[in-house]
Order: structure tokens, then sequence, then C-alpha cells
């Protein structure tokens, strides 16, 4: 488990509820300067050459400079607003001004008055590296091999190894072992750091063994029967230090600016298995156009590849080589014809759990069965905005939780347990062949929102006339949903207000984070998960995106984007945390202020 450093603070607040309102921001002629700087023991020495960015957060309008020989920038002729800062070089750990993590968004909005100036000073620092060598179970250097970063994470409501995210422009590209098997990943963010390899070898490739060498090693004429042959053995994912085992997997922890050298990775061979199948229906016929995944039955790991994919022929077979050990699901799904689109026709499913223990092959067999389906409408409760005229154009996507916390953590698309539907002009809707499983639903059609977030949110989901909350749909074999509403509104929830230190000033230093007070809530994938945000320099703090009911309100000096639904991290922080109640579509107000 990662360990969490932020630190909740003491809060005394006020409240009170107004209208929701938001205009344009106006042309103007402010000014935003400073100077980029590294920490040399005591002294702040400028840094040249660095790309400073300033925008309001959408990207369209972002100026970009580059600092001189003394570190200076300057941005003249901007418009009144609250302006997010990042600097970044090569080799350098990207910097968003005003976040206590190096590398980490987001950070504080510098908020500057039209025809004002403002003058800050943008912190930097070093990149940290991790360089070594992989080798094999001989010491001899693996070459052109790929190592990869994870990093310990929520992933819906479990800790996980998952991709790690690292901000745009740093060195970690440069990742393939040279003819001697070194490695070196620079340009880190301080962190804890997990390495993983993917070797690769022939399929069905077999360990001599000693037997078979003295075997071969008779003299002529000599009679015996031939040894049975060797084990088939291949790679997996090998984890630092060397082993196939996430589990035990080695954080490799780096400060900044720090040099973490001379590693040793070691790779071997495990023992690998070859598992065939074949895809029939219920009459015992086989059954073709049909994809069959393979994945841990518990996961471990959110990475690209975990889920391995195969296509049966025409005979309804298929086969996954070189299977490490381990305890496996195989799904199978029928495809739908060309030009149709998942969701919209009728499919078919199977589903069965292996364990590979290093047998040469497992054999299986697959019998397909009905999935089922969905039917509903969609509903709109409009406040100022008029409904989409033409109901024909809201697209509905139906995703497997486990699937879509996978894609949050960057582990993969959702492509494969994505089912899509089209709503009819009365406004009901039908998605058909969905496998068991427990979806979250989305909405989109053209113009739902701007980029201000103002126009339409799915607010509610009801299952035969009971608000079901914030849980998924949970669908079963064989068995017919019937009766969903999916309830829009054109309004929603925000907590705003000022944050202030002891002494009354702002305390734009800080995060705010807002969170759901039902615990069955606190997963990556809730409705009702926001990012923890920064106020101003002025104090004053947004947290957009919410639905209605009862939160929390918590001040924190630093949050990972996970742990705002980290449930050991959210009870950590919660008996310092303030309760509000939000309306739909109502924007509370709730000041906070940092107690003594």
């Amino acid at each position: 488990m990662k360990s969490h450093v932020a630190i909740a603070l003491v809060l005394t607040a006020g409240l009170a509820l107004h209208a929701q309102t938001r205009g344009p921001a106006a042309a103007g002629s402010a000014t935003l300067s400073g100077r980029v700087v590294r920490t040399e023991g005591s002294a702040k020495v400028p840094v040249a050459r660095v790309q400073v960015s300033v925008g309001l957060g959408d990207s369209s309008g972002n100026r970009i400079a580059v600092t001189d020989d003394q570190g200076r920038f300057e941005f003249a002729g901007l418009p009144a607003g609250g302006y997010l800062l990042t600097a970044s070089r090569l080799g350098w750990v990207t910097t968003y001004y005003g976040s206590p993590r190096p590398g980490r968004p987001p950070g504080i909005r510098v908020v500057v008055a039209d025809g004002a100036k403002a003058s800050v000073e943008v912190p930097i620092v070093p990149g940290s590296v991790i360089a070594g060598r992989i080798i094999d179970e001989n010491s001899q250097p693996m070459a052109r091999l790929f190592p990869r970063l994870l990093e310990q994470r929520l992933v819906g409501n479990r800790q996980m190894l998952a991709r790690m995210r690292l901000p745009y422009g740093i060195g970690y590209f440069e990742r393939q072992t040279n003819d001697l098997g070194e490695f070196r990943l620079f340009g880190l963010p301080p962190g804890a750091y997990h390495l993983v390899v993917d070797p690769s070898i022939g399929a069905n490739t077999r360990m001599t063994t000693q037997e078979e060498v003295r075997w071969a090693l008779q003299p002529p004429g000599a009679v015996g029967p031939a040894p049975p042959q060797g084990s088939i053995a291949g790679y997996a994912s090998m984890y630092f230090p060397g082993t196939p085992d996430p589990s035990l997997s080695r954080a490799i922890v780096v400060g900044p600016g720090e040099v973490r050298d001379g590693l040793t990775f070691r790779i071997g061979f495990v023992p690998v298995s070859r598992i065939e199948g074949t895809i029939q229906s219920t009459d015992g016929s086989p059954v073709a156009n049909v994809r069959v995944s393979l994945d841990a039955r518990i996961p471990q790991v959110a990475m690209e590849g975990a889920t391995r994919l195969a296509n049966a022929d025409a005979n309804g077979r298929f086969v996954f080589s070189s299977v490490a050990p381990g305890d496996y699901k195989v799904s199978a799904r029928s495809l739908p014809r060309p030009g149709a689109e998942i969701g919209t026709v009728p499919m078919l499913w199977a589903e069965t759990n292996l364990v590979v223990s290093g047998q040469d092959t497992l054999s299986t067999a697959l019998t397909l069965s009905p999935a089922s389906s969905m039917t509903g409408r969609v509903a709109f409760a409009a406040t100022s905005m008029t409904p989409p005229s033409d109901l024909s154009t809201v697209r509905l996507q139906f995703v497997a939780t486990d699937a879509q916390a996978g894609a949050i953590a960057g582990g993969g698309t959702m492509s494969a347990t994505s089912y899509n539907g089209t709503v009819a002009a009365d406004g009901t809707f039908r998605v058909a062949g969905l496998p068991p499983d427990r979806y979250n639903v989305s909405a989109t059609w053209p113009g739902i929102r701007n980029a201000d977030g103002a126009g339409w949110w799915l607010t509610s989901i009801s299952l035969g006339g009971k608000d079901i909350g914030d849980a998924p749909i949970e669908v079963r074999a064989n068995e017919e949903v019937t009766n969903v509403t999916l309830g829009f509104r054109d309004r929603i929830g925000a907590i705003e207000g000022l944050l202030a230190d002891a002494a009354g000033k702002p305390a734009p230093e800080y995060f705010v984070l807002a969170f759901p007070v039902e615990r069955v809530s606190w997963t990556t994938t809730s409705r009702r998960a926001v990012p923890a945000v920064h106020p101003g320099t002025d104090g004053r703090f947004r947290v957009n995106g919410l639905l209605a009911g009862q939160y929390y309100l918590a001040v924190v000096t630093a949050v990972e984007p996970d742990d705002a639904m980290d449930p050991a991290f959210l009870e950590a922080i919660l008996p310092n945390a303030v309760r509000v109640t939000v309306g739909e579509g109502q924007a509370v107000r709730q000041d906070l202020k940092i107690g003594r």
C-alpha cells in the first residue's frame, strides 16, 4: 500500500446558499511575470531556457514564453482572470505552479485583475534517474527490452499496480536496453516506482533437460529410449528485481534529482502452457465469429496487454500460447455482423475459470448462451435550457465497471466491454447483448455541454421507479433489465467559497477536496468522484460537477488524483472535514478557515 503524506487541516466554516452564476472574462491589460529558480543549499539559482505556459485551463488561449539567463519571464496584455502556470524543460520535472508535488497537477490559479501586475517565483527541480542492467538467469545482458514504470494506485476500489502517470516531455521514452542490457530512465518526478518488462521468445520452446543431454551424449550404438521432453518454457511479465508475481514487486524510491543507478534486474524462464479450446452452441455445434479474452481472475495489475484476445476460427477453435502460471478467466463474446454496432444486436456469451500451473496444454470448451438486454427511457428536467429536439441523436454507452476502472488507470481501453445504444425519437432505448456484469452509463449528443460545463448532466438513474443512487446497474445472466430511467438536468451542483488561514488571509497553497458521505461511493468509477481543486491566489475555490447529496469538504496539503476516492486516505482526513448538503443544481457557499 502506498503511504499518504497529505495532512488534513482543522476547519471552521460558514454556510450560505445562492444561485449558480458565471460570466465571460473581459479583455484587459493584466501582466503576469516572474522567474524560474532551483534550490541549491540555501540559495535560489535562476534557471534559463525553461518553457513557461499560462492559460485559463482550457488550453485554447495558452501563451508560452522561455526564460532568459536570469530565469525571468513575462506575459503582458492578459485578460483579467485566474491563470494556471506550468514550467518545463527536458530532463527536468514539469512544475505546476503552486502544487506541493513536483510533476503533479493541479497548480494554484494566479488571480490578476485588469490593468494589474502579478509576480511569482516558480521552483523547478531536476529530474530523478533510475538506471541499471537487465540480465538473464546466466547473468548475460538482455538487449532491446523496454522497462516500463508502474505505480501503486487505486483502480476502482482496489490497490493495484498501474501505469505511471508522467508529464509529457520527460526522458522516459529513452528506455530501451542497449547491447549491455543497460537502461536509464531520466527526468522523473520524485516518487516510488515499480519496473516491469515483457521479454519474448518463440512459442512452444522447450527447455532441454539433463536427461536429454546425457542421452544425446551416449556412445554410438547405445540402446535406450529417449527421455521425456522438457517442459515448454517462456517468459512472463517480470517485475523488479526479478519476479513474475506483481505482489512481490519492489518499489524504487527516488527523491528530487536523485540518481538510483547500478540496479540489477534479473529475468528468468517460467513454465508456460498452451490453452486451446472450442466455442460451441447449446447443441454442441462449433460457433465462429467469436472473440475470446484471457484475464487474471483477480487482477493485480492494470496496464496495456493485461487482457489477451483471440478470435475463434471457422471451426470455433481458439488458442492462447505461452500462458504463465496463474488463475485465469476465459470469456467469449460473439461479434456483431459487419456494419452492426455492439449493443444493438443480440449477442451470445460464455465464461469459465482455469488454473494454469505449467501443464503443456489445457483444453476447455465454452458453450454460448444469450446475453441480456436493457430497456428504458431518457427524461429531461429543464430549468433554463431546451432538451435536444432530436432524441435519436442521443448515444448511450454502458461500460463494465472493472474495465472502466482499468481504463481510468491507463490499463487499456473499454472497447471490449463497452456497449452502445441510440435512443428512439420518443426517448425510449434498448441495449442488446449485455453479458452479466455491473455497468456504468454515460450519454453524449451534439452540444450536450460546453467547455465551461454549461449544458446537460446525467444526474439520476432509476430502476423500476427506484433511484439506485451511485450504484452501477447490475445485469445478471438470462435476465432482461427493464424500466430504466436516465434523468438529465441542465444544472449541476457545486460548492464554492473562500479558503483562509488562521489570520484570515487567503490560503492558496492548499487543496480543497469534496467527497461523498456514502462510503459505497469511494471508488474511482463513482459518478460522484470529483478532483481536488486549488484555490486561486485570492483564496476563492469552486468544486463543480456535484450530484445532489451530502458531501464532506476537507482541506489537505497534497493529494494524488486517486486519493479523491481512496478509502484509506478519506478515512484519515474525515475527522477534520466539514459536512455539506448539495441540492439539485445548487451552488452552495461554504467558506473554510484553517484553525490554529
